[in-house]
């Protein structure tokens, strides 16, 4: 399967944006803050995490059909195409 097809600062960008989240979020519980703002940053950090996923899968994809050469690689790819998805759900 192909690597990342030079991305990796956009997703390095992206896990770093969510670990400013998460540091938000750590904060907000030791300040005791209200429950509401705090499941807002757990939204927030849902939707980025989603987003990374999402970019993620679509790399994948484009590796996973750019690799095939032949019914059997046709027959591989759609199966780690759906054995990707089923991590995601």
């Amino acid at each position: 399967m192909a690597q990342f097809s030079g991305n990796q600062q956009q997703l390095i960008h992206r896990i770093s944006g969510i670990e400013g989240h998460v540091r938000s979020l750590k904060k907000l519980i030791g300040e005791e803050r209200e429950p509401l703002e705090i499941l807002m940053q757990i939204s927030s950090i849902r939707a980025a995490i989603e987003r990374l996923s999402h970019v993620i899968f679509e790399e994948f994809v484009e590796g996973a059909l750019h690799d095939i050469q032949s019914d059997e690689g046709r027959t591989a790819a759609i199966a780690d195409i759906r054995a990707a998805l089923e991590t995601l759900r």
